[in-house]
């Protein structure tokens, strides 16, 4: 085998395992009979802030706006990009990107609070037919 259909092989490999919603025995979409929901985290040390107060509340800030973008990803699916090269037998580089974009409409925060003394943890939801609604008017810039 040439290192093109090596690569090839690799990256059907990576991706085979991803979709934007479960696929049931018949082959159909399975979609969830509760609430799409997403949990975020952020670290209060790491925020900017001139105090523990304005750290505090940027870490709340950070743990909703990751909940926010696996929302954005359950809902849209991840555009995922790899690549690998291949020599004598061996990966030597193995690139993997991934982008999330997407318009996130009707979540409401389920819960805000801290877990441990230094991490947040931001817990949100969106109904099953809201997110029916944005899947069938995607946003323009989504589809560059």
């Amino acid at each position: 085998m040439n290192k093109k259909t090596i690569s090839a092989l690799m990256a059907c490999m990576l991706l085979s395992g991803c979709s934007a919603y479960d696929v049931g025995v018949g082959g159909g979409a399975v979609t969830p009979s509760g609430p799409y929901r997403a949990i975020g985290y952020a670290s209060t040390s790491i925020q900017p802030g001139r105090n523990a107060a304005q750290k505090q509340l940027m870490a709340i800030r950070a743990a909703k706006a990751a909940a926010m973008r696996e929302l954005a990803e359950k809902i849209y699916g991840a555009d995922v990009g790899a690549q690998s090269s291949v020599g004598e037998g061996r990966i030597y580089n193995d690139v993997l990107r991934m982008n999330v974009e997407g318009l996130v409409r009707g979540a409401r925060v389920v819960s805000i609070q801290p877990i441990r003394a230094d991490v947040y943890e931001a817990v949100l939801e969106v109904d099953p037919a809201e997110v029916a609604a944005m899947r069938s008017h995607p946003p323009r810039s989504f589809y560059r």
